[in-house]
C-alpha cells in the first residue's frame, strides 16, 4: 500500500500523479466544503477566507501533533513525476481524503476529530453506511480532510494508522485486526464565463473517487492459537471475506448463466460499502499478497483460487458524463492573458487599470509571437522568407477570424430576428390568452355561483339526512325495546311451558306409578286366585282319583290330565268338577295347537377358532354398582340398555346373552339376578335365546334378623280339604 521511500507504493504514486496533474488548477482551501452527505457545497471567496483564518488561529498544538503524525522517512521519499496531460484547464480542483476501518463488522472513522491525549480513554464512534440521493453508498458523517499535497495526505494517513487496531499474534508481530479503507476524492467544478471564479452551481460539481482497501488476511485458529477477543476478531474477518467471495461468485454466476440471483451485499459492511462498484458504477482491481512459504501453502492456494475466480467477472465500464454548460473553452487562459495585458498597461503607465472589468471577449490570438527579426547579414534571405511566411499565416488567421466574426454576426442577427418574431407571436398569443382568460374567468364566476347554490342545497339535504338519521336512531331504539319486551314474553312463555311440562311429567309419572301399583296388586290378586283355583283343582283331582281307585298319584302337571282315562262314574254331585276339568283340558289343547318355537340345534357349539365367547350384556340404564367380592366375569362383551335392534342378537359373533335385574328382597336388601342364556342360530337365518341358568347376588348384614317363612298349618290344609269335600260331594265324610 505505502511501499518504501525509494520505491513508493500504490497510495503515494496515486497522490503524486494527482497533484502533479492539477498543480496549477487547484482551488483555494475551503472553497469546496463537505456537506456530510457524500456531497460538497461551493462557498464564496469570502466564506472560504473566513474558514482559512479560523484554521490559522486554531490551537498551535494541533499543528505540532500533525508534525508528529508524519513518518520520519517522508522527507527522504522519492516522488513520482508522472503527469496526466488531458486535464481540463477550465475547471478548478480540490482533493479530499477519508480513512475508515471495518472492525468486527462495524465502521469507525480513523480521522475523527478527537484529541490524541484522550484517544486511549475514549472509543471511536460507530458510523453508519447509508445511501445518498444518487444511490451511492457512503459512510455517514465521516471526516473528510482537504489536502493540498502528497505530504498533507500522508499526515492524515499516518494519523489514522496510529488509531487503527493492530495486535501481536503467533504468526505476525503486527497483525491487522480490521479492514481499512483509504479514500481519495477529487472534486472539480467549472469556472464561470469570465474564467475568474468557480461557477456557483452545486449541480456542476463532479466527484471522482479512488478507494484503496487493505483487507485483513484470513486466519486459521489452529495456527494463530487465538482466543478470546482475538478469536472473535478473526471470526469476523473470515466472515467478511467469505461474504465478499459469495458476492463475487453470485455475480459470476449471474453473468455466465444470465441468472438473476440476489447478491447479499448487506451481509458485510465491506461489500455493502462498495456495492456500487460491483454493480458496474466503478472499476474494481484486486492485488493479492501471498507469502511463498511451505507452511502457508494451503492459505496461498485458497487465495490464488479466489483471485482467479475474480478475473472471470466482467464489470461494465461506466460512461463518463461531462456536463456542458455552454461556456467558452479556454476561458481560464484568456483570463490570464487579459490580466497580463492589464499589468503591462499599468507598467507602461497607461492609466489606472483597477476599474477595468474582466472581459475575455476582447482576447484573441492571430498566432504565435513574431520570430526574431534581427538581420545580421544583407544576404540573409531566410529571415525575409520566414517573415513573409509568418505574415501570410497571420493574414490568413486574420481573414479566418474576420470570416468567423461575420458568420457569428450574421448568425446573431438571424437569431435576433427569430427572437423578435417569436416575441411578436408571443404578444399575439398573450392577447388571445388574456381574452380567453377573461372568458374563463366569467365561466368560473358562473360556476362558483352554481357551486354556492349546490352547496346550499347539499347543506339542506344534509340537515334533512341528519334529522332522518336521528328519527331512525329513535325508531331503532324503540324497535329494540319492543324486541326486548317480545323476547321477555317469549322467555316467560317458555318458563311457563317448562313449568307445566314439568308438572305434566310429574303427574304422568305419578299416574304411571299408581297404574303399575294397581296392576301389580291386580296381578298379585290374580295369582292368589290362580293358586286358589289350582288348589281347588288339585283337591278335586285327588277326590276324583280316590273315587276311581286309581293307583297313580296325581302330579302338578296339567298335561297329565290329557293322557289319563278316568273310568270312575260321574255322580250328579260332581258335575261342577267335571265341567272344570273339561275347561282345563280345552285350554291345554288350545295352547298346544299354537305355533311352536323356531327350529334350532340345542347341541350347537361354537368352534374353538372363533376367538372365545362374546356376551350380550343387557342391563338397566341406571344399574346400581355391585359391591360384592364375586363379580360377573365377561371378558368380551357388548353392553346394551335396551334390546331394540335385532342385529345385536343375530350377530354371528354373539354367543351368550345375560339379562341383569335388580330388585328389593323381603328383607329390604338389594338382590341382583343374572339370567344367562345361549344364543343359537336358527334355520331361518335368525337366532334363538335359550335360558339355562340364573345367578343371584345378595348381601346381608350379619346383625340383621332373618325373616322366617311361615308354612301353612296342617289344620288349615285339612280345613281346605274338608271344604273341598263338602263342595264336591255334599257331605263332611272323608273317603279313605
Amino acid at each position: 500500500m505505502t511501499g518504501d521511500p525509494q520505491n513508493g507504493g500504490i497510495m503515494p504514486r496515486c497522490l503524486d500523479v494527482i497533484f502533479n496533474s492539477i498543480a496549477n488548477y487547484q482551488a483555494k482551501k475551503f472553497v469546496f466544503k463537505p456537506d456530510r452527505m457524500n456531497g460538497f457545497d461551493i462557498q464564496t471567496d469570502a466564506d472560504a477566507k473566513l474558514d482559512r483564518e479560523k484554521e490559522l488561529h486554531s490551537v498551535i498544538t494541533l499543528r505540532t501533533l500533525k508534525k508528529k503524525d508524519s513518518d520520519t522517512d517522508l522527507p527522504q521519499r522519492a516522488p513520482d513525476t508522472t503527469k496526466i496531460g488531458s486535464v481540463d484547464e477550465d475547471n478548478t480542483y480540490a482533493v479530499f481524503v477519508t480513512y475508515v476501518e471495518v472492525y468486527n463488522n462495524a465502521v469507525y472513522d480513523l480521522l475523527e476529530d478527537i484529541p490524541e491525549d484522550t484517544i486511549r480513554s475514549r472509543h471511536l464512534q460507530v458510523k453508519i453506511v447509508r445511501e445518498d440521493a444518487s444511490h451511492n453508498m457512503y459512510v455517514h458523517s465521516v471526516t473528510e480532510v482537504e489536502v493540498k499535497s502528497t505530504e498533507d495526505a500522508f499526515e492524515a494517513f499516518y494519523k489514522g494508522q496510529k488509531r487503527k487496531r493492530m495486535a501481536i499474534t503467533t504468526l505476525n508481530s503486527e497483525s491487522s485486526r480490521s479492514h481499512s479503507v483509504f479514500t481519495i476524492r477529487l472534486v472539480q467544478a467549472p469556472l464561470d464565463s469570465q474564467g475568474e471564479n468557480i461557477l456557483q452551481d452545486k449541480k456542476a460539481i463532479c466527484i471522482s473517487q479512488l478507494s484503496l482497501v487493505d483487507l485483513a488476511g484470513s486466519e486459521r485458529t489452529n495456527r494463530t492459537k487465538n482466543s478470546g477477543q482475538r478469536l472473535r476478531e478473526a471470526g469476523n474477518i473470515n466472515n467478511s471475506l467469505m461474504t465478499l467471495r459469495t458476492c463475487l461468485e453470485i455475480l459470476r454466476e449471474n453473468q455466465m448463466y444470465s441468472a438473476n440471483k440476489m447478491v447479499p451485499y448487506r451481509d458485510s459492511k465491506v461489500t455493502h460499502l462498495f456495492k456500487n462498484y460491483f454493480d458496474g458504477e466503478g472499476q474494481v482491481k484486486m492485488i493479492v499478497c501471498v507469502n511463498p512459504r511451505v507452511e502457508d501453502y494451503d492459505e496461498t492456494v485458497h487465495v490464488l483460487k479466489f483471485a482467479e475466480m475474480t478475473q472471470e467477472i466482467q464489470m461494465s465500464q461506466p460512461l463518463a458524463t461531462k456536463l456542458d454548460f455552454g461556456l467558452t473553452p479556454g476561458r481560464r487562459k484568456a483570463n490570464q492573458i487579459f490580466k497580463q495585458a492589464l499589468r503591462k498597461m499599468e507598467e507602461n503607465g497607461n492609466g489606472n487599470t483597477e476599474n477595468i472589468e474582466v472581459d475575455i471577449g476582447l482576447v484573441y490570438c492571430l498566432g504565435p509571437p513574431f520570430p526574431c527579426l534581427e538581420l545580421t547579414e544583407p544576404s540573409n534571405d531566410k529571415l525575409v522568407n520566414d517573415l513573409v511566411t509568418f505574415l501570410e499565416l497571420r493574414m490568413n488567421r486574420k481573414n479566418l477570424l474576420l470570416k468567423d466574426w461575420q458568420q457569428k454576426h450574421e448568425c446573431l442577427r438571424n437569431k435576433l430576428i427569430e427572437v423578435e418574431k417569436e416575441n411578436i407571436i408571443a404578444k399575439q398569443d398573450g392577447a388571445c390568452s388574456r381574452v380567453g382568460l377573461e372568458q374563463e374567468r366569467k365561466k368560473t364566476d358562473a360556476l362558483q355561483a352554481r357551486l354556492m347554490d349546490s352547496e346550499a342545497t347539499v347543506m339542506s339535504l344534509q340537515h334533512q339526512i341528519q334529522q332522518k338519521e336521528a328519527d331512525l336512531v329513535a325508531l331503532k331504539q324503540e324497535l329494540e325495546k319492543k324486541e326486548m319486551l317480545l323476547h321477555q314474553q317469549m322467555l316467560d312463555k317458555e318458563k311457563l311451558k317448562q313449568k307445566y311440562s314439568d308438572k305434566i311429567a310429574v303427574e304422568k309419572e305419578r299416574n304411571t306409578f299408581e297404574t303399575h301399583k294397581r296392576l301389580k296388586e291386580q296381578e298379585i290378586e290374580f295369582k292368589t286366585q290362580m293358586r286358589d283355583q289350582e288348589t281347588k283343582l288339585r283337591k278335586v283331582k285327588e277326590i276324583l282319583t280316590k273315587d276311581g281307585h286309581s293307583a297313580v298319584r296325581p302330579t302338578r302337571s296339567v298335561a297329565t290330565l290329557e293322557t289319563k282315562d278316568i273310568h270312575t262314574p260321574v255322580q250328579p254331585t260332581r258335575s261342577a268338577a267335571t265341567q272344570e276339568i273339561g275347561n282345563i283340558h280345552s285350554r291345554v289343547l288350545s295352547q298346544s295347537s299354537k305355533r311352536g318355537p323356531a327350529v334350532s340345534n340345542p347341541r350347537h357349539r361354537r368352534s374353538q377358532s372363533a376367538g372365545g365367547e362374546v356376551w350380550l350384556d343387557h342391563r338397566p340404564a341406571n344399574a346400581v354398582e355391585l359391591g360384592t367380592i364375586m363379580q360377573p366375569i365377561m371378558k368380551r362383551r357388548k353392553s346394551i340398555a335396551k334390546l331394540t335392534d335385532a342385529k345385536d342378537v343375530v350377530n354371528s359373533k354373539t354367543s351368550k346373552y345375560c339379562l341383569m335385574t335388580q330388585e328389593q328382597d323381603s328383607s329390604g336388601e338389594l338382590e341382583t339376578r343374572l339370567y344367562k342364556a345361549d344364543v343359537l342360530p336358527t334355520s331361518g337365518g335368525g337366532a334363538q335365546v335359550v335360558f339355562n341358568d340364573v345367578e343371584t347376588l345378595k348381601q346381608r348384614s350379619p346383625n340383621a334378623t332373618p325373616v322366617r317363612k311361615r308354612n301353612a298349618s296342617t289344620s288349615e290344609l285339612k280345613d281346605t280339604e274338608a271344604a273341598c269335600a263338602v263342595a264336591v260331594e255334599g257331605h263332611k265324610r272323608t273317603r279313605h
